[in-house]
């Protein structure tokens, strides 16, 4: 057929023609456009998906005509020449993209035309050498994944323009995933636990990891015990006979310093403590002289009274005896007092945390001697986790350990929720590539991460294909869900999926935040979208659905119990206080089925909606 060409230049803010070009076309490349108007002097506006262009014609076009073109220049001006006759009104895809495999000479597979269907759909331009890749991947796909959920990544990747190889097809397919990550951290922990060849200190600092992602509340659950156990070794009416299995297990385990005993089962270690700790004011007042005593002293009553995890009750019992320095064991008498509160209230403010960022099991911690850094004190309770684990002290502790989980759930709040997945976030290394460039300190504490012991993992080249395989899935989901994390101007998209465990549930938490950043760079928390997609075990598949205009919240339950209605109205109000107390208002709470409106995530707008399927939380 006939090849006409003519120039185009973009529509000036004169002629009325807006243009929201969002990317450059570049040669070679083939767009479907319309001759929208007919101007003088062989000129026409031409939209070309969403953009509006003036085009100088070499060889008058008809008006209302629709072409295949492809670019032969993109600069200075854009140059096309039409590749298909004018396009019948009313063509369906399918008779479009045989017109156009037939005008550049392209195989008409399934995948071939798969591929140009979607590309025509989507008004996107594409090349040749593009559709022949596409179709290279879309034949090497496994048979358990759909055409159009392959295309719906294949053009996440040349939007972002990203290498249009399989390995980034993967990649983004398994951000896109739904299946939650305890299945392949599961599988990976199990191959890894059977390969020989690792070097036993990465594997069992990748052991190590996957098991913190399973415990995010270990450390309040550790912490509650170790409340619990030393609040009966300083009850002296306690039995002897009890007691002493306690004291010589914390010993054992390096929980407890050497020096302790029944009749003194805290002594004061002298040891540095973490900064504005509960250890590090008494080893001041430890260390200070007769001069410095008495400005010392006031110094700790005014820590105390302003200590947010202890009641007015337990401050007076402490500040009582700093008052009282006539006694020769003041200062062992005001670390027992401080052992005491902090474990108390290591069980009953599990969360709390005072004006420093510290909880009172951090606190109890330090008044033992074990906690100089952050580091010491988690692996103070990690001690203590292994002193519940081992199957010798079951008889001592399986009822603590029962109350200290009961204690733990009834204390869950948002506050909670949000710091253990803030660790796992931080145990799993997403995002480290970016702070790589960063001083030296944070770069050992990356060093720390799954991720990136992942990737030292990988350059083994000697692991079995098995472990090389559940390796490359939990990367490759890693970095989709980076991938599809991403802005688009002042609109960003947020994509985290946390696989959490507590007291003996798995919860694979998916979440999707479509909002956008204000002038500042910081998010505009006026307007937003997110959407969360649950598996709980007494409401099973649920989906809320939460958004926000103006500080305006409405939100969507999706469910099939009938009965949630009258449940959701008990919470209402609590949720419109609880909104109102940080400047939001409750417009709503409304409850559907999946049968009377089915559910489309952001990330899959154009794709299949939402289904049931074994996934604990998916958006």
């Amino acid at each position: 057929m006939t090849s006409t060409s003519f120039s185009i230049t973009q529509a000036s803010a004169a002629s009325g023609i807006t243009s929201s070009l969002q990317a450059p076309m570049k040669e070679g490349q083939v767009v479907h456009g319309t001759i929208k108007k007919l101007y003088p002097n062989q000129t026409a506006e031409v939209q070309i998906g969403n953009q509006k262009v003036i085009a100088k014609l070499e060889t008058p076009l008809k008006a209302g005509d629709s072409h295949f073109f492809q670019v032969e220049k993109s600069a200075p001006e854009l140059q096309l020449k039409v590749v298909t006759g004018p396009l019948t009104q009313g063509n369906t895809l399918a008779q479009q993209g045989q017109q156009l495999l037939q005008a550049m000479n392209l195989p008409k597979t399934t995948e071939m035309q798969a591929a140009v269907q979607f590309f025509i759909k989507q008004q996107l331009p594409v090349s040749k050498d593009t559709l022949v890749q596409v179709e290279q991947l879309l034949k090497q796909m496994p048979k358990d994944v759909t055409l159009k959920g392959a295309l719906e990544a294949i053009q996440k990747i040349v939007d972002m323009k990203l290498p249009l190889t399989f390995t980034m097809l993967q990649t983004v397919m398994s951000g896109k995933s739904t299946d939650g990550m305890h299945n392949i951290l599961q599988n990976l922990q199990t191959q890894l636990q059977q390969d020989q060849t690792v070097m036993p200190g990465l594997k069992n600092n990748i052991l190590q990891n996957i098991q913190k992602l399973a415990e995010p509340f270990n450390g309040p659950v550790a912490g509650a015990i170790l409340g619990k156990q030393i609040e009966n070794l300083q009850n002296q009416q306690s039995p002897l006979s009890s007691r002493l299995p306690i004291l010589q297990t914390l010993k054992e385990s390096n929980v407890l310093p050497a020096t302790a005993s029944i009749s003194n089962p805290t002594p004061i270690t002298g040891q540095p403590a973490i900064a504005n700790s509960a250890g590090e004011l008494l080893l001041k007042l430890e260390q200070a002289s007769p001069t410095e005593k008495g400005q010392v002293l006031e110094q700790v009553r005014s820590w105390v009274s302003q200590q947010s995890s202890l009641t007015t009750t337990q401050k007076n019992e402490v500040i009582a005896l700093l008052k009282n320095n006539s006694q020769p064991n003041q200062l062992q008498l005001v670390n027992n007092a401080l052992t005491k509160v902090f474990a108390e209230q290591s069980q009953q403010a599990i969360f709390t945390k005072d004006l420093n960022g510290l909880t009172p099991k951090d606190h109890l911690v330090s008044l033992l001697g074990k906690g100089i850094t952050e580091e010491a004190i988690t692996q103070n309770l990690q001690n203590v986790t292994n002193i519940i684990r081992n199957p010798a002290n079951s008889n001592i502790l399986t009822q603590t350990v029962i109350q200290a989980e009961q204690q733990v759930m009834q204390q869950l709040d948002g506050k909670a929720f949000e710091h253990a997945i803030k660790d796992v976030l931080r145990s799993l290394g997403f995002g480290y590539e970016a702070k790589l460039g960063n001083n030296s300190e944070e770069i050992r504490q990356l060093a720390s991460q799954l991720k990136p012991q992942i990737v030292e993992l990988m350059q083994n080249q000697t692991i079995s294909t098995a472990l090389r395989d559940s390796a490359e899935t939990v990367l490759a989901r890693m970095n989709g869900l980076q991938i599809l994390s991403n802005e688009n101007g002042p609109q960003h998209q947020l994509l985290m999926q946390v696989p959490l465990e507590f007291l003996g549930k798995k919860m694979d938490a998916t979440l999707e935040w479509n909002g956008r950043m204000k002038e500042d760079g910081k998010i505009d928390s006026d307007f937003a979208r997110i959407m969360f997609y649950l598996q709980l075990d007494t409401l099973k598949e649920t989906v809320v659905d939460m958004q926000v205009q103006n500080r305006v919240v409405s939100i969507t339950l999706y469910n099939n119990d009938k009965d949630l209605v009258p449940v959701v109205d008990k919470f209402k109000e609590i949720l419109k206080q609880g909104l109102s107390s940080v400047g939001y208002q409750l417009s709503g709470v409304f409850v559907k089925s999946f049968e009377e409106q089915k559910i489309t995530s952001a990330l899959m707008a154009k794709s299949k909606a939402l289904d049931a399927q074994g996934v604990d939380i998916r958006i």
